[in-house]
């Protein structure tokens, strides 16, 4: 059964694709924290710094429903607003990917 509101089956949904859009834009903004590195390398510590604040303060900060105000400029506001869109961390692969999209 073909679905003509998304597109047909297999096809992601709209909202998705947002999600997808969102994500990977502060994939690259924190990507930014990592100057002259390569993508490998700033893929893996993206993940490992998402990780990190994902089973450390982000317990307690996923409650606010704005980023804490002591994280302003930080890296950690980037993985709050990544981790209050989806609390899920992504691979390294799919970090690549969307830093890989993101060059010029």
């Amino acid at each position: 059964m073909k679905h003509e509101r998304f597109g047909g089956v297999g096809q992601r949904s709209p909202s998705t694709l947002l999600a997808i859009n969102e994500r990977d834009r502060y994939l690259v903004e924190a990507a930014r924290f990592y100057p002259g590195l390569s993508q490998r390398e700033t893929a893996r510590l993206i993940r490992t710094a998402l990780l990190r604040y994902q089973a450390g303060a982000f317990r307690r900060d996923r409650s606010e429903a704005l980023c804490p105000s002591r994280y302003a400029g930080k890296l950690t506001a980037v993985l709050w607003m990544l981790l209050k869109t989806q609390d899920y961390v992504p691979s390294e692969r799919t970090i690549r990917a969307a830093l890989a999209r993101a060059e010029p």
